[in-house]
């Protein structure tokens, strides 16, 4: 039997049941009023004996005149239309509030009862939605015929359908890594190629003009293999296929690898690196984050730091902790940026107006998309007084 038949059945034997109530309360409080009335006629015929046929005559038609005759008399005795001592409403108001009490109390019981089998079945929508979000695409265990059925079916077949799109994301995903890194390794190996054939150029080649465009060429194939891995690492980190070694790290150490590819173009330009914070707080202060991946985008942002500031100024690197994140700013004493680079600092492949002609435009996207990957947090501003600040947020308790 459905739940709805179970419904129909359950309001029909209320109704009937409250029905038969009222109307046996009804029937026995005729009947009362018919005995109490046989009585007190029974009472009046035995008084007077030598008046029963008028009395009996009277009963079956009484003129108005008799009737007003009769009511002025009983006035007298201090009857007005109700027996003394006999209290019949106070019958038929208990009956009635009975019978509404009975009524109230199965109503409620039917609404908790549907109450809470609704809560029941969202419940059972609910936890099944939460298990397809963890990719758990079990069947739905069906809970019969009623109005949440047509919203079950639509559910399971949006679950097919995330798990058949889910799926699919996948194959591509495995997909697109294998191409990935066949593309790394085609691009790999002819920039190694090239590489070598600069050095052994540059021993072979006893011309100083010559030497100066090996030197070049080489230049460039380094720049070119940079490039292509920055490529790579923003393609792989789009297509979800970019792992990460989690761990805690100590900033001290972070900081020393970051600063390590980078000072060969500090030293070119006499720039000196200041480190900021508290000795005993950088000292025990670790960092949830892959070194490897964190030192690519901390040694972009001190390479992008060191490119736009003049020669002999300072670059500072701040750290400072809290109960709510774990901060690190990199501030320089550059120019800043304009009002109208700061929303597209992060856009790929954009060039501000002070960058160098052989930038790509690449290094603060990537930065931003491996902290972001990381569960970290990155924005850009200019400080009061003078230079630009990035601000790397990591937050605890996530």
């Amino acid at each position: 039997m459905t739940r709805r038949k179970e419904s129909v059945f359950f309001m029909a034997g209320v109704f009937a049941a409250v029905f038969c109530f009222c109307a046996a309360v009804f029937f026995e409080g005729y009947r009362w009023s018919e005995r109490l009335f046989y009585d007190k006629m029974a009472a009046v015929a035995g008084a007077v004996p030598g008046s029963t046929e008028v009395i009996m005559r009277t009963l079956k038609g009484a003129s108005e005149k008799d009737l007003a005759k009769g009511k002025e008399i009983l006035g007298e005795y201090g009857y007005y239309g109700r027996l003394p001592g006999e209290e019949p409403g106070l019958l038929f108001f208990a009956g009635s509030l009975l019978a509404a009490g009975i009524g109230t109390v199965a109503l409620f019981l039917f609404m908790y009862r549907q109450k809470s089998r609704l809560r029941k079945r969202a419940e059972d929508l609910t936890g099944y939605l939460r298990q397809g979000e963890e990719g758990n695409y079990s069947l739905f265990p069906g809970k019969g015929e009623d109005f949440l059925s047509g919203l079950e079916d639509e559910i399971y077949k949006t679950v097919l359908a995330l798990r058949e799109s889910r799926e699919a994301v996948l194959r591509e995903k495995e997909n697109l890594a294998k191409n990935l890194a066949d593309i790394s390794h085609q691009f790999k190996t002819p920039l190694t190629s090239l590489s070598v054939l600069s050095e052994v150029l540059l021993r072979r080649i006893t011309k100083e003009e010559d030497a100066e465009a090996v030197r070049k060429m080489e230049k460039q194939t380094r720049r070119l293999a940079g490039l292509t891995s920055s490529l790579l690492t923003l393609s792989r980190a789009d297509a979800g296929v970019l792992t990460f070694d989690i761990r805690r790290v100590p900033v001290s150490e972070l900081l020393e690898v970051s600063l390590e590819p980078v000072l060969p173009i500090l030293e070119e330009k006499g720039q000196r690196v200041r480190l900021a914070g508290e000795k005993k707080t950088m000292e025990r202060l670790t960092l949830p984050c892959d070194v490897k991946w964190m030192r690519e985008a901390l040694g972009n942002l001190l390479k992008n730091a060191s490119e736009h500031s003049p020669a002999g100024t300072e670059i500072c690197i701040r750290v400072w902790d809290n109960p709510v994140f774990t901060g690190i700013a990199v501030e320089d004493e550059g120019t800043g940026f304009s009002k109208k680079e700061l929303p597209r600092l992060f856009e790929r492949f954009y060039k501000g107006k002070d960058a160098p002609k052989d930038s790509a435009g690449i290094g603060l996207a990537l930065a931003k998309t491996l902290i972001e990957a990381q569960k970290g947090e990155i924005r850009a501003e200019n400080r009061r007084e003078g230079g630009a600040r990035f601000l790397i947020k990591f937050y605890k308790n996530m």
